[in-house]
C-alpha cells in the first residue's frame, strides 16, 4: 500500500501558515528564502512556491527588489472584504437553480468531514471553503464566481484565525446544514439570508478575536 504524502511545497506553506499565525514570523518581517530553507531543512525552491502563494491568499505582500513581508492584520480590511463578499455570494445563490441531489450530497459531505476536522484549521479551512464552492456550482456568471475566489483569498489570512477556534465549528456547520435545507426546498430568500448571516458572524468573531490580542 503506498501511503501519500503532502507536495514539500504545501508542507512549507502549512509550516510558514502556524508560525505567521502564532507570530513567530511578526508583521512587517522581511522574509529570505534562503533562511527559511536552511530552518526547515529544505531547498529554496519549495520554500519560494510558498511565498508566491502566500502573497496570492494575503499572509504576504512583495516589495520589488526587497521580497516578502509579512503583512499586517486590518481590522479595516476585515469591515471592508467580508461585507463585500457575502453579497456577491449571496447573489451567486439567487442566480443559481435548487441544488440536485448531487450537491446536496457534496454539501453534506463537506460538512460532515469540517465536524470531524478537529484541531486542524487548516483542513477546517478547506472544507469550508470547498462547501461554499459546492453551494454555488449552480450558478452560471463565471465573472461573479471569480469575483468571489478572489475575496475568498484576501480573507483566507482571517478565516485561518477563526477556523483556529474550534468551538465555532459546530455553528458553521448547523448554519451550513440550514442553508442547504432551505436552497433545496427552493426558499432562495430564507437561504440567501442564512448565508449573510453566516458571513456576519465569521467577521464578528474575527473582529473579536482581534480585538482581543495583545
Amino acid at each position: 500500500m503506498t501511503i501519500a504524502r503532502a507536495p514539500l511545497r504545501d508542507q512549507v506553506h502549512r509550516a510558514l501558515v502556524a508560525r505567521i499565525l502564532r507570530e513567530e514570523l511578526r508583521p512587517g518581517a522581511r522574509l529570505s528564502d534562503s533562511v527559511l530553507a536552511a530552518e526547515l531543512g529544505v531547498s529554496r525552491t519549495p520554500v519560494r512556491e510558498a511565498l508566491v502563494r502566500l502573497e496570492r491568499e494575503g499572509f504576504l505582500a512583495a516589495d520589488v527588489g526587497r521580497g516578502f513581508f509579512v503583512k499586517p492584520l486590518s481590522a479595516g480590511e476585515v469591515r471592508e472584504v467580508y461585507p463585500i463578499l457575502w453579497t456577491l455570494e449571496t447573489l451567486a445563490l439567487r442566480s443559481s437553480p435548487p441544488p440536485t441531489r448531487a450537491r446536496l450530497a457534496g454539501l453534506e459531505r463537506n460538512n460532515r468531514e469540517m465536524a470531524a476536522a478537529g484541531d486542524d484549521p487548516e483542513r477546517r479551512i478547506d472544507l469550508d471553503m470547498a462547501w461554499h464552492r459546492t453551494l454555488l456550482e449552480g450558478c452560471g456568471n463565471e465573472q461573479l464566481l471569480a469575483m468571489v475566489g478572489t475575496l475568498k483569498s484576501v480573507i483566507r489570512r482571517y478565516e485561518y484565525a477563526y477556523m483556529h477556534q474550534a468551538g465555532l465549528t459546530p455553528v458553521s456547520t448547523a448554519t451550513h446544514e440550514a442553508i442547504a435545507r432551505a436552497a433545496a426546498a427552493g426558499d432562495t430568500d430564507g437561504a440567501a439570508a442564512l448565508l449573510e448571516r453566516n458571513w456576519r458572524f465569521g467577521m464578528e468573531q474575527v473582529l473579536r478575536w482581534m480585538e482581543g490580542r495583545p
